[in-house]
């Protein structure tokens, strides 16, 4: 019993923890992490996009240009 009691305190401990770490290069951890996750994620969707638009394009293109 115990080591439950033990286990449950060392969890919130690591929760603590977990705000002060420190990392050696930029875009690890935190609000750079998240930066960049925002500029991936934003960068993915315009690229979808632009290639959707684009193969959309060229097949319209291909079904229509026939006399």
């Amino acid at each position: 019993m115990a080591r439950i009691g033990k286990g449950k305190n060392t969890s919130r401990s690591k929760a603590g923890k977990d705000h002060k770490r420190f990392y050696l290069l930029p875009g690890q951890g935190g609000q750079a992490y998240r930066r960049k996750q925002r500029f991936i994620l934003k960068w993915a969707v315009i690229t979808a996009l632009t290639v959707s638009g684009a193969l959309a394009a060229g097949l319209y293109w291909m079904n229509h240009s026939k006399p």
